[in-house]
């Protein structure tokens, strides 16, 4: 979710959309939609910019700033997995000018760290959910296997032996592993990264074996024979690539894991002021100029209630450390 490929690409995107000031000025709305105070929104960005939640941050922002009249900065606090920001959002005032683009790794933070300063779930209002990825379980050509029946069989076959990637401990790619790896009792030495690029360049040179990687990454390098895909994380077939079968349907029933985006704000946000904030956003993503973008970020629109957002958050939690425990993944 917070891949660096196609960095570039990411690049010129956010070019173009700091081309337009945040502060309204091309379209000013009529009235403030949100009831929000004359003052400056702060969108907080946990992470790094070019990063999925930077991006939909900077998608976003100037178009709440049309709608409303107010004033909407993106700022990045990047950090210790999120927890930097995430703390700042934590501490603020619940008045709506205050919120943050976050993932759903971020729910794990307890999880993989043992010291973490707010409650991932009673310390923010959820607000809206952007959309989510989905992501696609890879080998290198090298092990020679092109389905999952195949790949287990050969993990099988050499214990303890066959390596994977991730961009570091208890981020999405390493869990979706560890999940695999736990539903069918299998063997596999874990090499974590520091971030997306290292991790990537070794699978594509084979100096690991398997990776989890987003779905519109690796059907790219597999048109280009550099990597094997086995299937897709997300239960439902991806209709965007109808090729890459779920590993639900290929052995793995149980297997369902996707990578989402959403909005949170501090604790005790008053409800109609979250009804507002949770309108706004799923204006916009009937939006085809925003929906046409995400969709070339690898992002599945996907629309909900904050109380559904509230409801998927805590299921979530409780999926992903059922996952930890069985992988044994005790917190630093």
């Amino acid at each position: 979710m917070q891949d660096s490929a196609n960095l570039s690409g990411r690049r010129a995107f956010i070019a173009t959309l700091a081309a337009g000031a945040f502060v309204p000025g091309r379209l000013v709305a009529a009235g403030d939609d949100l009831g929000l105070a004359d003052k400056i929104v702060q969108v907080v960005v946990p992470f790094t910019p070019g990063t999925t939640p930077d991006l939909c941050a900077r998608l976003f922002s100037p178009r709440l700033a049309e709608q409303t009249g107010r004033t909407f900065v993106v700022e990045n606090k990047p950090g210790a997995s999120g927890i930097i920001g995430l703390s700042a959002v934590a501490k603020a005032a619940p008045d709506g000018h205050t919120i943050a683009f976050s993932t759903n790794t971020a729910l794990t933070l307890p999880l993989v760290y043992s010291s973490v300063p707010f409650d991932v779930i009673d310390s923010f209002t959820p607000i809206a959910m952007l959309g989510s990825t989905n992501f696609a379980l890879c080998v290198h050509p090298s092990l020679g296997v092109t389905t999952l029946a195949q790949f287990i069989e050969y993990v099988r076959r050499h214990p303890g032996t066959v390596n994977y990637g991730s961009p570091g401990k208890g981020t999405f790619h390493h869990l979706c592993m560890e999940m695999l790896v736990s539903q069918l009792g299998l063997n596999m030495v874990h090499v974590p990264y520091k971030g997306s690029a290292g991790a990537t360049t070794d699978l594509l040179a084979g100096h690991i074996k398997a990776m989890f990687q987003p779905m519109h990454v690796a059907v790219p390098m597999q048109q280009e024979k550099r990597l094997v895909i086995l299937g897709a994380s997300r239960r439902e077939q991806d209709p965007a690539y109808p090729a890459v079968p779920p590993l639900a349907a290929v052995g793995l029933p149980r297997y369902d894991a996707d990578a989402w985006y959403a909005v949170w704000g501090p604790k005790g946000m008053k409800g109609e002021l979250v009804a507002r904030y949770n309108g706004a956003f799923n204006r916009l993503l009937e939006n085809d100029d925003v929906r046409g973008t995400l969709l070339k970020q690898g992002m599945t629109p996907r629309a909900m209630s904050a109380r559904a957002l509230g409801e998927l958050s805590k299921a979530e939690l409780a999926k992903w450390r059922e996952v930890v425990k069985a992988a044994n993944i005790l917190p630093e």
